[in-house]
């Protein structure tokens, strides 16, 4: 039941439509790789694929950036921020926190939104 009224208030939530079909995200020194999309995520990190469920997104209180996202799988879970910081032409920069193991990861890189 929770899950179902997460997913009802997201669908309330105001979001530009540039957004809608999600984000392609990576970066480097180390390499890293994140699609999200409306509800779920791929991250590829340090030889691991792992696919994960957004049950939480957010914007900055009464403005439309910077964005969170909180991804969950069985055992790994990360939060992700974009900001409208300009990575370069239409991009946005990311920071990804996650963990290997009980060590906690800061990955930064860019985002472009999804076609």
């Amino acid at each position: 039941m929770r899950k179902a009224s997460v997913f009802v208030t997201m669908l309330l939530l105001p979001f530009p439509a540039q957004a809608q079909n999600g984000f392609v995200c990576d970066g480097h020194t180390p390499d890293w790789a994140l699609n999200i999309a409306q509800d779920t995520a791929r991250f590829a990190f340090a030889g691991r694929d792992l696919s994960f469920e957004i049950p939480q997104s957010s914007t900055a209180e009464g403005r439309d950036w910077p964005r969170a996202y909180t991804l969950i799988a069985d055992f790994d879970t990360a939060i992700v921020v974009l900001d409208d910081a300009q990575c370069g032409d239409d991009s946005y920069r990311a920071h990804v926190l996650t963990q290997r193991g009980q060590n906690p990861i800061l990955l930064t890189g860019c985002c472009e939104a999804a076609e």
